[in-house]
This record gives structure tokens, sequence and C-alpha cells, in this order.
């Protein structure tokens, strides 16, 4: 028994306090957070090719001041919601994953809240997809839960360009060795380089190579490892997938067989999207020494040297000339008159397009069968109707 309980009460409230300070140094480490709200809750229905912003609201429950620009929400793991950052990526090729900086742009006090904004592209086709970010500090520390943004895409595929992979491959292979394992240091075939079969061997940093249009037809193509957005680039240097020429892919691959076309400004612009550069002043597209995606929110990402959500002002100088070509989204159905027939044809890129005809708009639409493939297009000679009947044409899914 304590003969002077005047210092054991002192002694009790010692062991209190202590206790206490070490229960707070658990629950308020120097750089904590906490998930205050979210514009877009887990399990959210979302259309195929809606474009969406994912807004968290973070309590800053630790005991640093979060400055602008110095803290930001990181993607952490693989990007599946092609991800893009409403900021532009000034540090060139040393970040290449999507974050967010603090929205206000001011400093947030412990105790204070700050919202942190990224932009997403649902998919094209049915499922459950997620992205998950987590708290990143100016010494590139990574702290606090993960958080996540997490939708549910229904209606099947509709076979359409799907922006969202080709956004998402950027996103995961910007740093990296594309899928199939290549990474050309030399326009001249066959003398590339390759830098292992890994999955994300990181790219090399000592050269900036010519791997520019090979990595841009992963990204928009179907390369067999991973798949992009779904065109059907021809592999013209196989072991290696896709065009590695930059001229070739815009012109060759994309604008001359109709699959995508040249456009004047970025409003006529989607994620997706490439863009050709020349270094040289030619104006002439047919002429391009590089070629990059287009993210959205005029973001680029691109092989080598290797970039991702930087601007177009990371490319530009004096003599560059800028060349945007928007890729279309389904393939257009052409028609022409002989004699009392109808010659209908479409590009073969979109492979799981069959055409349907009805009387009126409305339908009940039924399949038209014998098409036969010509080069790159499919065709259809289809008897005319009396010109008493409305006759009407589309391109849908079986």
């Amino acid at each position: 028994m304590e003969k002077h309980p005047i210092r054991f009460l002192t002694r009790l409230i010692i062991v209190v306090l202590c206790l206490g300070i070490a229960m707070m140094s658990r629950c308020f480490a120097i750089d904590s957070n906490q998930v205050f709200s979210v514009t877009i809750t887990n399990g959210a229905p979302i259309v195929p090719r809606t474009v969406f912003t994912q807004t968290w609201t973070m309590t800053n429950c630790g005991t640093t001041t979060w400055t602008s620009g110095g803290y930001t929400l990181n993607l952490i793991g693989e990007d599946s919601l092609g991800a893009f950052p409403l900021i532009t990526n000034t540090g060139g090729g040393t970040t290449h994953f999507p974050r967010c900086t603090i929205a206000s742009g001011k400093n947030i006090a412990p105790g204070g809240t700050a919202s942190f904004s990224c932009q997403f592209i649902a998919p094209e086709t049915s499922g459950s997809y997620t992205d998950s970010f987590q708290m990143n500090n100016t010494s590139g520390n990574y702290f606090g839960p993960t958080s996540t943004v997490q939708i549910v895409v229904s209606g099947g595929n509709t076979n359409q360009f799907d922006r969202a992979r080709a956004v998402s491959y950027a996103n995961n292979y910007a740093a990296y060795v594309s899928s199939d394992g290549y990474f050309w240091t030399n326009s001249d075939y066959p003398d590339f380089g390759f830098y292992g079969i890994g999955i994300f061997t990181n790219c090399p940093i000592d050269t900036a190579g010519d791997d520019c249009a090979h990595f841009v037809s992963c990204c928009i193509g179907s390369e067999p490892h991973v798949r992009g957005a779904g065109m059907n680039i021809p592999s013209r240097t196989t072991p290696t997938y896709g065009e590695p020429s930059a001229s070739r892919i815009v012109n060759t691959v994309l604008v001359a067989p109709g699959y995508a076309v040249e456009v004047s400004s970025f409003s006529q612009m989607e994620p997706g999207d490439v863009i050709g550069w020349n270094w040289n002043g030619d104006t002439n597209v047919a002429n391009l020494n590089h070629v990059t995606l287009y993210l959205g929110n005029s973001l680029i990402a691109a092989h080598a040297t290797s970039q991702l959500d930087v601007g177009p002002a990371h490319y530009q100088g004096a003599s560059t000339v800028m060349h945007l070509i928007h890729i279309f989204d389904v393939p257009t159905l052409n028609s022409i008159k002989v004699g009392n027939k109808f010659v209908l044809s479409w590009t073969t890129n979109w492979d799981k397009y069959t055409l349907y005809t009805a009387g009126s708009p409305q339908g009940p639409w039924s399949q038209v069968t014998g098409f036969h493939i010509v080069g790159n297009k499919n065709y259809v000679t289809n008897t005319m109707l009396p010109t008493a009947v409305s006759h009407f044409f589309r391109l849908q899914m079986p």
C-alpha cells in the first residue's frame, strides 16, 4: 500500500498521460489522412464510354501541413479505368502514374480538408472495374489508407474503339517495355533492341530509342498479351507487335483506310486519339518524326523517351509541327447506287459488326447476309426496294 497518496496519484496521472500520448502517436502519425467524402460511391453503375470525375475529400489528421503540389493522391497498381488527371505533369519522364493535387491550390493544415480529383473513362466491356489511389508526401513516401474508385459497367461489349483501354495501356506501360517484350532502339529492321520479356521491364533511360509508333500500336491495338483499344493493327516487323514507323501508323494504318482523320483542334480530339509530330517545320502529315497517344485534357503519353501526362509544350519548339489525328469509334457505312441495287461497304477493322436493315428507324431490324471482303472492306450488294417503301441500313452488333 502506497504510504503517500499524493505521490501515488501523481504517478498514476503520469502513467495515464504517457499512455494517452502513446495512443495519440499511433492514431495521429506525422502523415495521416482519412477519406471524408467521395462523389462516386463504390459500385456505381456507369454507361460504357462515359467520361466521369471522381473527387475524394480528405481530412488531414496528421501533424504536418500538406503543401500544395507537394502532397498528392497517386494511382497505385495498374489502371483499368483510363485515368487521366486534371493537371499537367511537369516532371517529363520522371513521373509515370496519374496523380491528383490539392484542388484549392492551398496548403492544408492539420485538421483541415482537401479535395483531389481525377477523370476516368468507363470501358466498353461489362464488368466491375477498380482503380486504387494513396496519399504521397513531399519525400515521395506513401501513407494512409487506400482510396478507390470502383464502377460497374453493364450492357455488353459495344465493339467500339475502347478508349479506356488505350489510356489504361499508356498509364500502365509508359515507363515500361510494351507487353510484347520489345523496345525499338533503331528504326532499321531487324536492328531493334528488346529489354527482357518479363512483366513491366523498365524502359532504358540511356537512349531515346525509336519506340514511339510501336508503343502507340500497343495502346490502340490488340497486342496478344495485353489488349489495348482493340484495333486490328498489322504487325509489319514481327516478332514486335504493330507498326514501328510514326508516318506509317498515322497515314498507312489509320488515315488511308478510313479509320481516322486529321482534325484542327483539341476540341475535336478524344482520349485514345494520336498526335503526330515533325521537328523540322514540314507541314506534310506524311512526313512525321514522332507519334504520341492523346490521353485527354491536352495530356500526352509516349515512348521513347518515356513520358506520361505531359502537355504539348513538352514537344513544341520553333520548328515543331503538330498533327491531331482523331480515330473513329465505329465504321462508316458507305453506299453507292449501281443500277437498281445498292452497294454498301464498311471497313473490316471493326470485324464484329453486321449489316441490318429495316423499313423504319424504329425497326424491327433484320440481318443482311451475303457480304464479301475485298482488301480492308466488307461489301454487300442489295436489291433496292420499290420507291414507295423506305429502306434503312445500319451496322450493329449481332
